[in-house]
């Protein structure tokens, strides 16, 4: 191996932990249920944040989130999702 296929090699590995120190942060965070008031009704639900989708998004700086499921789906599937204002990572 010469010093520059070393040096690549290197330099990809260092990118990819600084990267996966960034993103697993954001996963962490959203994983799992949360329980939320609904701004539509007043009473509680329990959601959970498409947590895969938020770590794809960390890279470029403000996560995207989105419910990947709620205790008042399917009948308010299409809903504001404005419940996700509550939530910090």
């Amino acid at each position: 191996m010469t010093m520059l296929g070393a040096g690549l090699i290197i330099l990809v590995f260092a990118f990819g932990a600084v990267g996966f120190l960034w993103v697993l942060p954001a996963w962490r965070g959203y994983r799992g249920k949360k329980c939320v008031t609904c701004p539509e009704t007043g009473q509680s639900a329990t959601v959970q944040v498409d947590a895969a989708r938020v770590a794809a998004s960390a890279w470029g700086g403000v996560p995207d989130l989105k419910l990947k499921d709620c205790s008042r789906w399917p009948e308010r599937a299409a809903c504001g999702q404005d419940c996700l204002l509550q939530l910090e990572g």
